[in-house]
């Protein structure tokens, strides 16, 4: 995978932000997160990803991607559509 330089340190509010926007980008044209929604925050130097993905494939690149890219700790809050389909039909 290409991967833009690491940042150094995630302790400031501009370096969180492009953090996260380079995150957002590398997750977005990664092969086989097609349909995902992905979304990256960064809170006290962790990065956290939630969202929705296809597959558990999908979830797993996410978080490679973004460990990958930052160096740091990853809080993984993704889901797989089928699991949302499922506990919404058990709502129902």
């Amino acid at each position: 995978m290409l991967f833009l330089a690491k940042l150094s340190s995630l302790t400031t509010m501009s370096d969180g932000c492009a953090t996260c926007a380079a995150i957002r980008c590398l997750i977005a044209y990664a092969d086989g997160l097609e349909g995902s929604r992905i979304d990256v925050a960064v809170t006290e130097g962790t990065i956290v990803l939630s969202g929705v993905v296809t597959t558990a494939q999908a979830r797993e690149t996410a978080i490679a991607i973004a460990g990958e890219y930052a160096g740091a700790r990853v809080i993984n809050n993704i889901v797989l559509q089928a699991d949302m389909a499922e506990l919404s039909a058990r709502r129902n």
